[in-house]
């Protein structure tokens, strides 16, 4: 599929706004202990949109075949949609990182919880306030035809070894089917949601988030991908009624 540029999407550069989380730190290898299993939550103390709380979540843990974090998983257990996602990743990633928005009910206490192929499962959690409403705002007006324009966005220039930011889009409703009546959360009507997202390189599977319902809408997801060599990333999103779309994009690594 041919990528489309908007305007919107590709606002500011990659490569300028490289997200601090992808900095160079040094040897991961060499770090241990407790700090290197701790999942580090960026998110802000007050949101101002409850449809869109912005979430940045990672693990700064080495991604060896042998040993890496396989997954990141996201709750607010105080939301009626409690459970927003879990992130898979390979060492192809380079990073264990993720970043998107996501919706709130009420606000609480979100809590992360990072898998290491050899150490096991690590918690971490951080407070947010929002708004009343996110989890049961009517859906945007969007014509089911209408759905799809999926993109990639990656910097410009590509080394190998290096982990870059790709950044991807799908436009798509989203929305729980929840209302508030009588002070309980009940269904009116069935979700509606991108529920998977697939990242390939060719033919090896490199990431697959799944998501449920309190993703935003128009999901704007940011991810890690050490560039090993040439190649074809390919994106394949799927949302809860089976519907597909794909995105493509060549990688030419500079000499």
């Amino acid at each position: 599929m041919t990528i489309l540029n908007r305007r919107k999407f590709m606002a500011g550069s990659l490569v300028a706004g490289l997200s601090p989380a992808l900095v160079s730190r040094g040897s991961w290898a060499q770090e241990k202990g407790e700090s290197a299993h701790r999942p580090q939550i960026d998110l802000p103390v007050l949101a101002e949109d409850p449809v869109a709380v912005p979430l940045q979540i990672s693990m700064d843990h080495p991604m060896e075949p042998a040993h890496f974090i396989r997954s990141l998983e996201v709750s607010l257990e105080t939301d009626p949609v409690a459970y927003k996602g879990k992130f898979f990743f390979t060492p192809a990633n380079g990073r264990a990182w993720v970043a998107f928005h996501f919706r709130s009910g009420i606000g609480g206490v979100v809590k992360v919880v990072g898998e290491c192929t050899r150490h096991g499962r690590f918690t971490g959690a951080r407070e947010v306030r929002v708004a009343e409403g996110g989890c049961t705002t009517a859906p945007e007006k969007m014509a089911r035809e209408r759905l799809g324009n999926p993109m990639i966005r990656l910097p410009r220039s590509l080394r190998a070894g290096e982990v870059v930011e790709v950044r991807t889009k799908l436009d798509h409703n989203s929305y729980t089917g929840l209302a508030l009546q009588g002070g309980k959360f009940v269904r009116e009507q069935p979700e509606f949601y991108v529920r998977q997202m697939l990242v390939f390189l060719d033919d090896q599977k490199i990431s697959e988030f799944q998501m449920t319902s309190a993703v935003s809408p128009n999901p704007l997801i940011r991810f890690p991908l050490k560039i090993s060599g040439g190649g074809t990333l390919r994106i394949v999103f799927i949302n809860s009624q089976g519907q597909r779309w794909e995105a493509a994009q060549a990688i030419h690594p500079a000499a």
